[in-house]
């Protein structure tokens, strides 16, 4: 793949189709790397944080022999915290946006500096375990990064709503059916919007929690 798609990069040709130039930078992902890359996306969706961990170690971010006992509790813990700061977000849009739109532009700020927080405590958790553990990028995974980055930053540029993940989904389901085979995907899919029907229960539960503050997860 086209590892620098910079806007020198890339030309509009007389049919209105995108034209890469410029190859001096790829890179090539093995095709066994690209199953366990879309089996780590599918878990992830999934909250399987134990197959994360098999296919960090498969996709060499991880050595065999990390400590698993030591790392899955402190992982559960902040995939937890995201999924429910990510089911909080979701839950204000689309059922308590309107009560801060008539709150003004003040409320406004508040929700999105206090969605800030929550990310941010997230972030320093994520990246203490990073530096606690022997997690590794390998090459390709920086090149993957540094292309999508530049991509989605070009596409932001003439669109300031655009989302990656929304543009890339239809792509990436069908390669996960290929992969996976149709049913499996269905059958995985299916767990996964049964564990975000479970964290949108915990967190209906959970709302007498102060505006703004996550409740608390216990993790054994």
């Amino acid at each position: 793949f086209h590892s620098d798609p910079h806007p020198g990069n890339l030309l509009v040709d007389a049919r209105g189709r995108l034209v890469l130039i410029d190859f001096g930078l790829c890179a090539e992902i093995a095709a066994f790397d690209t199953r366990h890359l879309t089996s780590a996306i599918v878990n992830l969706m999934r909250g399987d944080v134990e197959g994360l961990v098999d296919d960090a170690i498969t996709l060499r971010f991880l050595p065999p022999d990390v400590d698993r006992e030591a790392l899955l509790p402190p992982l559960r813990r902040v995939f937890e915290q995201g999924r429910l700061a990510a089911a909080t977000q979701a839950s204000e849009s689309l059922g308590g946006g309107g009560r801060r739109r008539g709150g003004g532009r003040a409320a406004e700020y508040s929700a999105v500096a206090s969605k800030r927080r929550q990310f941010a405590a997230i972030s320093r958790d994520l990246n203490q375990i990073f530096f606690d553990f022997p997690f590794a990028v390998p090459e390709y995974f920086a090149l993957i990064t540094r292309a999508l980055i530049v991509l989605e930053g070009i596409a932001l540029t003439g669109d300031k709503d655009f989302d990656l993940f929304q543009a890339a989904y239809p792509l990436a389901a069908q390669h996960a059916a290929r992969l996976f085979g149709a049913k499996q995907l269905a059958s995985m899919l299916g767990e996964a919007k049964a564990a975000e029907r479970s964290w949108r229960a915990l967190l209906r539960r959970e709302s007498r929690q102060p505006r703004g503050q996550l409740p608390s997860v216990e993790v054994l």
